[in-house]
Order: C-alpha cells, then sequence, then structure tokens
C-alpha cells in the first residue's frame, strides 16, 4: 500500500475555460510518460492515475487535433485500460490489475512491425482462455495475466498463427511468416499502405516495404511512380522533367550518389510534384530521400565495385570512409569510373529548296569512351543540439573523353539523283575539368525560430575539339577543325527562416545568385563564322511560404518574386537585345487531404524554365555540310503553369496534370539563309499545352509483387501553324511493370518490362519502344555485403528512332545506343554511417543550365 500511495501520480490543474484541442505525435512511449505530458499540455482537465500501473504499456500513435478525452481513448487503444471522468476531473487505469504482464513486440517477415496484431493468453491446463489482447502501431503489446505459465497465440490475417509457451513476463521479439491463401491460383497476402500525400507530393514508405532492398537508391527510383531512371543513371518524372534530388536536405549534383547510397538505408521518399516557394521558381519537381539516421560515433567505410559491358567494359569503383567524434564528423570520398558509349547510327535530311530537293543519308556510328577522377571531401559539426556548421570542397576531372566516326558513309541525292558519296572521318576529343565546387552551411534554432543558410561557389571549364576528313571523288574534298572552350564561375547563397504562426508553419527567405559564363568557338577553315561570348547574369529572390493542418487537410501557399539581370556580350561588345531584365512572381497553392488508406491532392504552381547558357550561344556549329546546329542568344524563358490532381487508395494512385506553357522553347529545323543546308536550333513558340494521366498500381500477392504503371500525354500544339509538314498532336502512352520475385528475406529477382507508344514532342516524332530489363539482389553477411547482378535492355528493343518535321526541313534519325549491358556491382559497408552533412547548397536551379 506504501508503494501505491509513493508511486501515485496526482497532477491538479485549474480547469480551463473552453475546451483544447491537442495533437502530438508518440513513438513507443509507456503510457503513463505519455498521460503526465498530456495532463502539463493542457489546463480544462486533471489526469490522475497510476504510474507503476501503466508504465509498461507503450503507445504508439499520431493524435491530430484531438480533444483531451478522445486523444486519450487514441492512446488507450485495445489495451485493457479504462478511463473514467467526473466534471474535470479524469481517471485511467488498468481494467485487469494483476502481477504480470507479458510484453513483446511482433514483426513480419522482413523485419517490420505488425500492427493490430491479435495476441491470446491461453491456459497451460486445459487451453481455455486467460486474457488478450492486440499489439500497438508499433507491434508491441502489453498483456496483463495471472498464472505462472501460459501459451500464447499470436495471430494476424495473412500470417501463419504462432503457439509459445511463456513461463517469464518477456515474450521477446516474434516473428511472423506469410499464410499464402490461393484464390483461383493467385497468391494473396494482406498488403499495407505506402503511399500518402504530403506538401506538395507524396511519400512512398521504404523502409517498411520490399524496395527495401532493391539495392541501390537508383535501383529504388527506378521502382517508384511516374519516376524514369535511363540507362546513364538520368532521373526524369513523367510530365515534370527532371527533379532536383536531395538526400537528407543535401542536393545531390553527381549522379553516382545514387548508387553508392543503399536502399536499406533509406526511410521514406517524397516525389514533390508541386514544389512549394523556397526552390527556384524554374524547378518543376524534388525528389527528397530521407534514410534512417545516424548510428554511433567512430570509423565507417563503404567500398563498391562496378563492372559492366555494352559492347565494350567499362564501370567505377569508390571507397567513401567517415569518422565521427561526439558533433564532429569528417568525410572523405574518392570516386573513379569509365564509361563506354556507342551509337550504331544512320540520319538523314531532306531539303525542300524552291527549285529542287536535297536528300542525303549518312552512316554515323561512333564510339566514345569517358573517364572521370571525382574526390570529394568535407565536415559537419554539431556546436550544440541547436546550431551545426559544415564545409565540403568537390572535384571532377575528366581523364579521357575521346570519341570517333570512321568509315563513315554519306550519299546524295539531288532531285532524286545520286550525285556523290562522301566518305567521312571524325575524331572528337571532349574535355571536363577541373571542375570545383565549395559547399558551407548553418542550421540553427532561435527560441522558435529556426534558420537554415547555404552558400556555394563553383568554378567550372570544359570543352571540345572536332577535326572531320571528308573525301569524295564527286564533290569537293574538305577537312574541317572545330573548337569550343567554355569557362563559368557562379555565386550562390540561400536562407530561410522558419517559424511557428497559428496552428501552421511560415518560411520566409531569399536567393541570391551571381554567374558569368564565357564561351569561345573556333573554325579553322572559316566554314562557320567564330564566336566569343559572355553572359553575366545576377538574381534575388525573396519568398514566402505557409502551411496549415487542418484536421485531415493541410493547405499550403507560397509566393515568390524573382528580379533577373542578364548582360551579354560578343567579342567584348554588350548587344542590347539579348540583355534583358525581368520581374516575375511565382505563386503556388497545394490543398491535400489524408484519411486512412485514402489521400487526395489538388494543386496549381506557376514556373520558369530558363534557356541554358548553352543554349544562348551564338555560334553556329559545323556537323556536316549539309547540316549545322546553332545557339540562339535570343531566347526568352517560358513561363509554365500548372493544374494538378492525385487521389491514392492503399496501393492505388491517379494523378491528372494539365501544363500550359507560354513562350515554349522547342527545337526546331530550316533553312539556312536559303542554301543547301538544315539549320537546327531553337526557338521560342507562342504556347504548348499538354494533358497527362498517370495510373500506378502496386498490390502484394505474397512472393509476387508486380507494380503496374500506365502513362498518358496529349499534347495541343499546332505545329502546321509554324511552317511543319505534320501535325504532330498524337497522344502517348506508356506502360511499364515492375515486378519483384521474392525468393528469400535476403534475395529477390527483378523483372522489368517497358513500353512507349509514338510520341509527338514539339516539332519531332519518336517512333515507340521498349524494353526488358532483369536483376537478382543478395545480401548476406549480415547485410554487409550486397550483390546486385543485372541485364538491361535484354533484347535490344530499346532504340532512339525519330523524325524531325521542321520548315522546308525533314530530319531523320535511326539510333541504336548499345544499351543492351550486363553488369554486376559489389558493395561492402563496414560500420556504415550515413553523413551527419545537413547542407543543401545554393543556386541548385543555376546549376543545372551551366
Amino acid at each position: 500500500m506504501k508503494r501505491l500511495l509513493t508511486t501515485l501520480v496526482l497532477l491538479t490543474i485549474m480547469c480551463g475555460a473552453s475546451a483544447q484541442r491537442i495533437t502530438r505525435q508518440y513513438n513507443n512511449v509507456s503510457m503513463a510518460q505519455a498521460l503526465k505530458e498530456l495532463n502539463s499540455l493542457q489546463n480544462r482537465y486533471t489526469i490522475n492515475f497510476i504510474y507503476d500501473e501503466l508504465e509498461d504499456f507503450r503507445v504508439t500513435t499520431s493524435i491530430k487535433n484531438q480533444r483531451v478525452t478522445d486523444a486519450i481513448q487514441q492512446l488507450i487503444g485495445f489495451y485493457p485500460i479504462r478511463m473514467t471522468h467526473r466534471g474535470n476531473t479524469i481517471m485511467v487505469e488498468c481494467t485487469h490489475k494483476t502481477k504480470r504482464h507479458l510484453t513483446g513486440k511482433v514483426v513480419d517477415e522482413t523485419g517490420q512491425p505488425v500492427p493490430y496484431t491479435n495476441v491470446l493468453l491461453l491456459s497451460i491446463v486445459d487451453s481455455s482462455a486467460v486474457a488478450g489482447g492486440v499489439s500497438n502501431e508499433s507491434g508491441v503489446f502489453v498483456v496483463p495475466y495471472e498464472p505462472a505459465k501460459v501459451i500464447a497465440r499470436i495471430s494476424y490475417v495473412g500470417y501463419k498463427t504462432v503457439y509459445r509457451t511463456f513461463s517469464t513476463e518477456n515474450a521477446g521479439t516474434i516473428q511472423l511468416a506469410p499464410d499464402a491463401l490461393q484464390l483461383k491460383g493467385v497468391t494473396v497476402k494482406t498488403v499495407r499502405p505506402q503511399y500518402k500525400m504530403t506538401r506538395g507530393g507524396m511519400t512512398i514508405d521504404i523502409e517498411h516495404s520490399l524496395l527495401a532492398k532493391m539495392g541501390t537508391a537508383n535501383d529504388v527510383l527506378a521502382q517508384l511512380p511516374r519516376v524514369n531512371v535511363d540507362a546513364n543513371g538520368g532521373v526524369t518524372i513523367f510530365s515534370k522533367g527532371s527533379p532536383e534530388i536531395y538526400i537528407d536536405n543535401r542536393l545531390i549534383r553527381d549522379k553516382q550518389e545514387l548508387t553508392t547510397l543503399k536502399s536499406t538505408e533509406i526511410k521514406n521518399i517524397e516525389i514533390l510534384t508541386n514544389p512549394g516557394a523556397q526552390y527556384n521558381a524554374s524547378v518543376q519537381s524534388v525528389i527528397r530521400i530521407h534514410t534512417k539516421g545516424i548510428k554511433a560515433d567512430g570509423l565507417s567505410v563503404m567500398t563498391a565495385v562496378n563492372a559492366k559491358n555494352n559492347s565494350k567494359w567499362g564501370g567505377f569503383e569508390e571507397v567513401n570512409v567517415k569518422y565521427r567524434k561526439g558533433g564532429l564528423e569528417v568525410f572523405t570520398d574518392v570516386t573513379s569510373s569509365t564509361r563506354y558509349e556507342g551509337e550504331r547510327n544512320t540520319v538523314s535530311s531532306k531539303l525542300l529548296l524552291p527549285d529542287h530537293t536535297i536528300y542525303q543519308e549518312q552512316l554515323a556510328n561512333t564510339d566514345f569512351r569517358a573517364s572521370f577522377f571525382l574526390p570529394k571531401a568535407g565536415f559537419s559539426y554539431d556546436i550544440t543540439p541547436k546550431h551545426s556548421i559544415g564545409a565540403s570542397y568537390s572535384l571532377v576531372k575528366s581523364i579521357v573523353g575521346k570519341g570517333e566516326c570512321v568509315n563513315n558513309y554519306q550519299k546524295v541525292w539531288k532531285d532524286n539523283v545520286l550525285t556523290g558519296i562522301i566518305q567521312q572521318n571524325l575524331n572528337i576529343d571532349i574535355f571536363n575539368g577541373p571542375d570545383h565546387t565549395a559547399n558551407l552551411y548553418y542550421i540553427g534554432k532561435v527560441g522558435k525560430m529556426d534558420i537554415v543558410f547555404n552558400g556555394t561557389g563553383i568554378w567550372k571549364k570544359d570543352g571540345r575539339r572536332d577535326n572531320w576528313t571528308e573525301n569524295s571523288d564527286d564533290l569537293p574534298s574538305r577537312k574541317v577543325n572545330t573548337e569550343n572552350e567554355r569557362h563559368i564561375r557562379m555565386l550562390a547563397s540561400k536562407l530561410i527562416l522558419s517559424y511557428p504562426i497559428g496552428k501552421g508553419k511560415a518560411e520566409i527567405g531569399t536567393e541570391t545568385t551571381n554567374t558569368h559564363s564565357h564561351s569561345i568557338y573556333n573554325n579553322l577553315e572559316k566554314y562557320v563564322d567564330a564566336s566569343d561570348n559572355t553572359v553575366v547574369e545576377k538574381s534575388i529572390a525573396p519568398f514566402i511560404d505557409y502551411s496549415l493542418p487542418l484536421g485531415n487537410w493541410t493547405v499550403e501557399a507560397g509566393l515568390r518574386y524573382e528580379y533577373t539581370s542578364a548582360l551579354y556580350r560578343s567579342f567584348g561588345i554588350k548587344e542590347d537585345e539579348p540583355s534583358r531584365t525581368y520581374h516575375d512572381w511565382f505563386p503556388n497553392l497545394s490543398v491535400s487531404w489524408n484519411k486512412d488508406k485514402w489521400s487526395l491532392q489538388m494543386n496549381y504552381a506557376k514556373h520558369i524554365s530558363r534557356p541554358s547558357y548553352r543554349d544562348l550561344r551564338s555560334n553556329v556549329q559545323y556537323v556536316n555540310r549539309f547540316t549545322y546546329e546553332a545557339g540562339n542568344p535570343y531566347l526568352r524563358p517560358t513561363i509554365n503553369h500548372s493544374i494538378g490532381f492525385s487521389i491514392v487508395h492503399s496501393w492505388l494512385s491517379l494523378d491528372i496534370d494539365y501544363s500550359y506553357n507560354k513562350d515554349a522553347i522547342a527545337y526546331t529545323s530550316r533553312l539556312y539563309d536559303g542554301k543547301e543546308i538544315a539549320l537546327i536550333q531553337n526557338q521560342n513558340f507562342h504556347h504548348t499545352q499538354s494533358l497527362s494521366t498517370s495510373f500506378v498500381a502496386s498490390p502484394k500477392f505474397g512472393w509476387y509483387q508486380p507494380t503496374l504503371e500506365i502513362d498518358f500525354l496529349k499534347p495541343f500544339f499546332n505545329t502546321r501553324k509554324y511552317g511543319s509538314t505534320e501535325d504532330l498532336q498524337d497522344p502517348f502512352v506508356s506502360i511499364k511493370m515492375n515486378t519483384k520475385l521474392v525468393l528469400s528475406t535476403n534475395s529477390f529477382i527483378t523483372l522489368d518490362m517497358k513500353y512507349n507508344s509514338e510520341v509527338c514532342t514539339d516539332f519531332v516524332k519518336t517512333k515507340a519502344s521498349g524494353t526488358v530489363d532483369v536483376g537478382y539482389t543478395l545480401s548476406f553477411l549480415h547485410k554487409a555485403l550486397l550483390l546486385n547482378v543485372y541485364a538491361i535492355d535484354l533484347f535490344k528493343t530499346k532504340r532512339d528512332a525519330w523524325t524531325q518535321y521542321g520548315q522546308n526541313v525533314i530530319n531523320t534519325k535511326d539510333c541504336y545506343n548499345c544499351t543492351r549491358r550486363i553488369g554486376i556491382t559489389l558493395t561492402y559497408n563496414f560500420n556504415a554511417k550515413r553523413s551527419k552533412y545537413k547542407g543543401t547548397g545554393a543556386g541548385n536551379a543555376e546549376k543545372s543550365r551551366l
């Protein structure tokens, strides 16, 4: 009795004048601790309970805008606990006051918690029911009982029932095995929701799905809705272009990072198709990868080696070393990579001149070999739990960048009469770097205000030299030598201040960039003019964003203002027309609703797409004697208005998007000064429109887990109005089926199939194509060693074949890019840790233009 009196918690607080609402997240805390905190969060009720009586009961739940009594009922759940209240006093007590509490945790075959599992305790004598309970959201159960020894019956729909005998109160971790149910030849297993609407997009649970064992982050992204990963690791989102990708708030600039981040380290991934005002207005999509967190201090090493063959060998080697002590972390990463790119290529062009027609067809098989060296180093330091700083430096330097087209031919017809054959050889020399990137950041908290500052500096150099030899018995022979070199430097900063206002949260800040780009182009033989361009752009962009949770609803609204001044010089002389100043406002609005397995979202955003610095060059580049390619310094940015609607139910999702692009930039072709030469160039057009839908279904049938995605796109762009000979507004359909065959908890097979119908993109119609990819993943040595074996484009069905219908010019290409390849990656992790580095960088949209 004395012990009960000393442990009795009687918390008395004066009644509040009005009802109060509670919003709180609890993750595996004791019932006693949760009730104590609830008592302190409000002043209407006095909550009484006996601490020792409820301490063993663990709770995991999210309380959103609940009354105090409803919040307590949600905490109680299925536990044998009763709540009573009279007036302003609430009493919470266990209904089964026993000496013993059987406590344990239920997990599935992958080690993930199984909530709402039935736990029935049976008598060891006659198997009669003694007591019962249900596991909570983290799989934990607490069942009061009296006998010294009991039989526990643990059951959950879709899993085999487990019987265990216990003579102690600690049941430990109990793992359930799938109990497949055969229905007309189909293996059916219970499933859990994978998708949830979030601010500006969708969150996908990776940790609690088979995606956690895919291998690398790249492998995971390739399985996600609307996301495509090409053979070289480039990531795009259907109808939203190339996204910015972040790992734990740090923008990644090297695609290699997605191959070094292991899927087992990922907690969840956000796909934002309506990013807020804190992102540059040119950013139409964002992928945010969140990892599971930071492990203990000490040394960690990750090494990876990859070998692949797509008719020639390539691959990469990487060593990543981190050391962490207290709040300090230092890290270094060294990667070297080699790749082979080949084209088995036939191109042609038809020139429709006033008095005759020229048709040329060219065999242009190309082989290109490139190798890079990429070292990185940096540190982060948590000064206090609320303040941290960090800095990083990375270098990119090409070792080899050479290609060649040997013994290719070009046939020329005039009015359907063969007039000549040209033997053509081309040598290509491409160099990148050294490219230097330096980043620093500060993250702090003062009172309720969060402060995030990022700064970035970039110094970049690249270039290309082409040497043509064209020999012909029928037409004049020639040699053509061109050289292009570019130097770029950029400084950028970004500051974000976050503060709770009312029930929501406001973010205000500003982003600045200052970019200097200098490019020269020369042709020794003067077939095309030389150029010397300098572009200096400065911009400042203040923004504000506010998000407000309203029960099951969340509303987010933002506004960004961008001022940009562009100074353009040719051979050192300012040119007035390309030198411009822009003042633009960019609003965005997102409304989402989540309840149980249902999620809805509606959004609107205005974005901008600025031409790259390469597109703004003034030079005309020699391709062959009948084809030139040129930049366009007079290009204006494209303003995009998009409206989207999304609906999710458990493993089903549907997205619908409408997009309007003012001053759309599109590749087109025309005659060059009326000569027998096609000029391919980007130009602005008044507007384009598109309507797209994306449907995804990802059920689980035991060991067979498919994901079906169907994408549809209908363009609206009257190409005939701009001189095209074809109306290119046909709809496009893409069907993707990704299948996982689970062999064990440590291994599985993937079979991915994709088909794309013909697609019209501005003035280009691309032929239908498809691909089949297979892979095998195995983890062993307690997941320290990971093996991935894969074959891409197994049947060589992926081709780059298209026709461009320009003004008096028709260009075609039929190319196989040596995409069929086999590869193997072996990764070893010793005491692996995710980095504590929290910097995101600044000027991220500007970097993509470089």
